[in-house]
C-alpha cells in the first residue's frame, strides 16, 4: 500500500522545454486520432520512430507508421480522442487516453482505452509504446469469445 502522506507534493512545474513537448504531445494524443491526416504523423514524429503495442508488429519510421495510422483510423468513424493524463520528465512521456467511435464495418459504437509511454527526440516523439484495450474492444465487436475465455481462465 502506498503511504498517502508520501506521496502528496504535487508535480514540479514542467520546464520551457517540456512545455513544448507537452503541447507536442497533447495536440497529437488529440487532433492525430481525430482527423485522418497523415501530415499530423509527419508534423509530431521523428522520421526514425519505433512504435509498439497498436498491432502485433512493431511500426519503424514515418511510411509505416502512415499506413498504420491509415488503417486504424480507416476501421473507425466519429473517433474522439479525451486526453486523461499525462506525465513528461526531461524527454520521457507517459499519458492515458480514451477513444470513442463508431466501427465502420459492424456500426457498433465502441470505446477503449490506451496508455502510451515513450521517448521524445529533437523535439518529436521518437518510441513510442502502447498498451490498448483490445479485449475490451473485441468484446464489443464480437470478435472475442468470451465463453471460451471464461471456461480457461476462470
Amino acid at each position: 500500500m502506498f503511504n498517502s502522506e508520501e506521496y502528496s507534493e504535487p508535480y514540479p512545474e514542467y520546464s520551457k522545454h517540456e512545455e513544448v513537448f507537452a503541447a507536442l504531445l497533447r495536440r497529437w494524443l488529440k487532433l492525430g486520432w481525430e482527423r485522418n491526416d497523415n501530415a499530423l504523423v509527419e508534423e509530431h514524429f521523428h522520421p526514425e520512430c519505433i512504435v509498439s503495442g497498436l498491432g502485433p508488429d512493431v511500426v519503424e519510421g514515418i511510411d509505416e507508421l502512415i499506413a498504420t495510422h491509415r488503417a486504424i483510423c480507416g476501421r473507425m468513424l466519429h473517433r474522439t480522442a479525451r486526453l486523461q493524463s499525462l506525465l513528461l520528465r526531461h524527454n520521457q512521456f507517459a499519458a492515458t487516453l480514451e477513444f470513442e467511435g463508431k466501427h465502420r464495418d459492424s456500426g457498433t459504437d465502441v470505446a477503449f482505452e490506451v496508455a502510451s509511454f515513450g521517448v521524445m527526440r529533437d523535439g518529436l516523439i521518437y518510441r513510442a509504446h502502447n498498451i490498448v484495450d483490445y479485449t475490451g474492444l473485441y468484446a464489443k465487436l464480437g470478435l472475442l469469445d468470451t465463453a471460451k475465455m471464461a471456461e480457461h481462465f476462470g
